[in-house]
């Protein structure tokens, strides 16, 4: 068989493939893996779909040459998460974890997650250490451009025009996509003074799980601000702060953007 593809998204992680039955249930339920609720189940870091075995197919295991080798018998009604997949001769075949593979036929049916999953599932796993890391150096988990460094024209050269800018509170803001906003100061500043990251309304991030995936160590401190309603908890990272702001009745219930600035 000719190997013509090999998904990016292939690991080596735990076969926790069946979303049913009782010894994976046993182990999904030890799975600290970030996740949101997906259907019935749950869709975790690292998943990129689903199989449902329509009709009892072979259980395929990946073997030392990189070639698949029928083992065993995966069986009708048993859902199980999809982590990779391959392509060989125009066949997909669908890696479940462990090594273990089910060819694409009409046997199964695969499903990938809804736009809003895969939003919901970006925010959540770009909490985490890294994201410290790079508070370090100036930037945002996933922006190219350092605060105190790079200037919002640098920006603009390789990003293009921005998906709107304004002013806010003393500062122009440069948004790019709904994700990203650069801030520079006014009137006509150039310098890039700080940058947040939007996170998605559908998202559902507490204080709790920033501190559970960051831990505690770097809290500069923790506040509510009267001024907007907002709970703010604030990591140091040399000299850069990196706000998580909450909202919510007690400012508490749900994230709603990431503040990387320099500390004055």
């Amino acid at each position: 068989m000719k190997k013509v593809l090999i998904s990016s998204f292939l690991i080596a992680s735990g076969f926790f493939g069946i979303m049913g039955g009782s010894d994976e249930v046993s182990a999904a339920s030890n799975d600290t893996r970030p996740s949101v609720i997906w259907d019935d189940a749950r869709l975790v870091e690292g998943q990129i779909g689903k199989v449902t075995i329509l009709k009892d197919t072979g259980r395929l295991m990946k073997e030392s040459n990189g070639g698949l080798k029928l083992s065993g018998t995966l069986k009708k009604g048993n859902t199980y998460r999809v982590y990779s997949y391959e392509i060989i001769d125009g066949v997909y075949y669908y890696g479940v974890g462990a090594g273990v593979y089910v060819k694409n036929s009409s046997d199964v049916f695969y499903k990938t997650p809804s736009a809003i999953k895969k939003r919901q599932m970006a925010d959540l796993v770009m909490i985490k250490s890294d994201l410290l890391t790079d508070a370090v150096n100036g930037k945002l988990k996933g922006q190219d451009f350092i605060i105190k460094k790079n200037t919002i024209d640098e920006v603009k050269e390789k990003l293009g025009e921005p998906y709107d800018e304004g002013l806010f509170e003393g500062s122009r803001y440069y948004q790019y996509g709904k994700k990203h906003v650069y801030f520079t100061v006014l009137p006509d500043g150039k310098e890039l003074l700080s940058s947040k990251y939007l996170v998605d309304s559908v998202s559902d991030i507490s204080p709790l799980y920033v501190k559970n995936r960051l831990g505690s160590a770097s809290i500069y401190r923790e506040e509510y601000s009267e001024k907007d309603g907002t709970w703010n908890l604030v990591y140091k990272t040399g000299n850069n702060l990196i706000y998580f702001v909450f909202s919510g009745t007690e400012g508490k219930e749900r994230l709603i953007y990431i503040h990387l600035m320099q500390q004055k």
